[in-house]
């Protein structure tokens, strides 16, 4: 079996436009403070009509594949729960968008929040066991939030995509791949039953939540043998984020496993442990099924040089319900490897939507779903499409004609 398996390449896609959470508090009568402070959001992705998650995931994927020859991938595996057909995957839409061969795997995993984490696992696996003959695999995870307009759940949406190469020659995280920690349960905490609908109990998902990462967590220091706290195992942790904030959350609870802390004692080991991965989460919300790797560029862009190998722990979550904690050493080139990306001036050439332009977009987006003849509008912002889109080569749903849906490159 393979060991030396980890992220060659890593690039985020957090969409063409932003919301500013303060300003959505205010336009909703709330506190801007105290909603940025207890969600640690301060801006969350607004995706425009003409995106949706084929979009977002080859344009997250495009600066990746470039740098490599396209016929040395040999998998491409897209996790989402904001798949637009039930029935065709759109790993085959991204495949044709990038232009990959036809000698390749592809498929579609869903398991809510932990689709992404389950994608990479079964790369990992995939070259670990030799099948992959020395070819690289792409994990795609591209997720974003349905319409909640004037409700509590408003304040933790978002979304991002995220492309990963993963190969055996790693400059951004190998993998332990043989340490692995897992729990699962049948629950209903958070789930879409229909293509519209988002539907959730809040109290249920932050318990299970609880219990995930407590479960996991323990399995993991059984299965691996290592004993202590993650303070004394990682250098930096990333948490699955529904939303940044619920990383404190996860933090207290595990370094409570071992003995409660005093919370002041919580937050200095917060800020010196998770803070580091929620740089990019706090610019664009809900993460979903990205949330590891968002974690992982975030730690990698804000480190810099480490001094030896940083080891990250990592732990992923999906409703319905599973965790997994698991682990990685940061290599020493991986903070290089993600400024290559450029990945905070493709946020920063984001445009800013007022409150009145994002309840448009989203009510305009929601009259899309499963019409099966329309044509997005590209004005919707006004501006938007010359200064983000022409020609800069990135995707757009041109239309969809019986159902049929026709992308091209900008």
């Amino acid at each position: 079996m393979k060991h030396h398996i980890g992220i060659e390449s890593l690039n985020l896609y957090g969409g063409s436009l932003y919301l500013d959470q303060e300003k959505l508090a205010r336009a909703r009568g709330l506190d801007p403070e105290k909603v940025v402070r207890d969600f640690l959001i301060d801006t969350r992705t607004v995706i425009p009509p003409f995106e949706d998650t084929v979009t977002m995931g080859a344009n997250a994927a495009l600066p990746v594949v470039k740098s490599v020859d396209r016929e040395s991938i040999g998998m491409l595996i897209v996790g989402t729960e904001s798949s637009v057909d039930f029935g065709k995957p759109i790993s085959t839409n991204i495949m044709g968008a990038l232009g990959l061969g036809p000698h390749l795997r592809n498929y579609e995993t869903k398991h809510a929040c932990y689709s992404g984490v389950a994608a990479l696992d079964t790369a990992v696996n995939w070259i670990a066991s030799g099948l992959n003959r020395g070819r690289k695999a792409l994990v795609i995870s591209t997720d974003f939030s349905r319409m909640h307009l004037n409700t509590k759940e408003e304040f933790v949406l978002g979304g991002v995509a995220a492309a990963a190469l993963v190969s055996e020659q790693p400059r951004i995280v190998e993998y332990e791949i043989e340490k692995r920690g897992t729990w699962s349960s049948d629950v209903y905490d958070t789930f879409r039953p229909s293509a519209r609908e988002e539907m959730g109990n809040n109290e249920v998902s932050l318990f299970t939540y609880m219990d995930a990462i407590e479960g996991a967590y323990l399995h993991y220091r059984r299965m691996s043998g290592e004993e202590g706290s993650p303070e004394e195992l990682f250098s930096y942790l990333a948490y699955h984020t529904p939303f940044p904030g619920m990383a404190f959350q996860a933090h207290r609870t595990l370094l409570n496993l071992d003995g409660r802390r005093p919370k002041d004692e919580v937050m200095k080991s917060f800020d010196a442990k998770v803070v580091p991965g929620l740089k990019y989460a706090r610019r664009v919300g809900s993460t979903y099924g990205a949330s590891n790797f968002v974690g992982l560029a975030g730690i990698a862009g804000s480190v810099g040089k480490t001094n030896g190998r940083a080891r990250i722990g990592f732990f992923s979550y999906g409703s319905g319900a599973i965790g997994e904690f698991y682990s990685g050493v940061l290599c020493d080139g991986a903070a290089e490897a993600i400024a290559s990306m450029a990945i905070d001036r493709t946020l920063d050439e984001r445009t800013e939507v007022s409150v009145d332009e994002y309840e448009t977009i989203e009510r305009t987006r929601e009259s899309y779903i499963e019409n099966p003849d329309f044509e997005p509008d590209l004005s919707l912002p006004a501006g938007l499409y010359s200064r983000f889109y022409g020609g800069k080569r990135r995707l757009i749903l041109k239309n969809v004609k019986n159902f049929y849906r026709t992308y091209e490159w900008s």
